[in-house]
């Protein structure tokens, strides 16, 4: 640090006024360097890559027989296994938002091939293009596989073709859905 002497006024005595010079972190001892990468082998990244996919948690027991196996050390595979599941979540996540994109894609597409030859009415204006503007006045189709895929789409309607039929009609018979919508 650097000491100043400054007058403050004519009336005021003398004293030092301490300032620091830069910024108060430079005056500490460096920073430790930094541990490069690891660069792993494709035969340990082959290996840790099939363990993770039969087993996404290691025991430690397990974590230290496989860092053994591999020449490397428990925080390696601890670290590594982090990483992956980070990955993996990441890419789930990434692959799940695509096929509910792809799945609303495919209701957007149906509704407009139902809509177009008349199967539903038109909805009406500045409504969006959604079953629930056609639970009520709509007559039942005649046997369409693309109008029955997209009654199997429709997880808002409690009845399967509900907003196909009128009140108080039995439904047409339907095939359960093969899986539950991804929304």
């Amino acid at each position: 640090m650097e000491t100043i002497q400054m007058s403050m006024s004519r009336d005021s005595a003398s004293f030092p006024i301490t300032r620091r010079i830069g910024h108060p972190y430079q005056n500490r001892t460096p920073p430790k360097r930094k541990k490069p990468r690891t660069s792993f082998t494709r035969m340990q990244i082959a290996e840790l890559e099939k363990r993770f996919h039969k087993q996404k948690y290691l025991a430690s027991a397990e974590r230290a027989s496989l860092a053994k196996t591999l020449k490397m050390t428990d925080a390696q595979v601890k670290t590594w296994f982090q990483n992956r599941r980070t990955k993996w979540r990441r890419q789930t996540a990434e692959e799940r938002e695509a096929e509910r994109q792809a799945a609303n894609r495919l209701m957007l597409s149906l509704q407009a091939e139902a809509l177009s030859k008349g199967y539903i009415p038109e909805p009406p204006p500045g409504a969006s293009l959604s079953a629930l503007h056609y639970q009520q006045n709509a007559a039942p189709p005649a046997s369409n596989t693309a109008l029955s895929a997209l009654q199997n789409l429709q997880p808002w309607a409690g009845n399967h073709g509900s907003f196909i039929n009128p009140p108080n009609t039995a439904p047409t018979a339907h095939p359960p859905p093969v899986a539950s919508p991804i929304c």
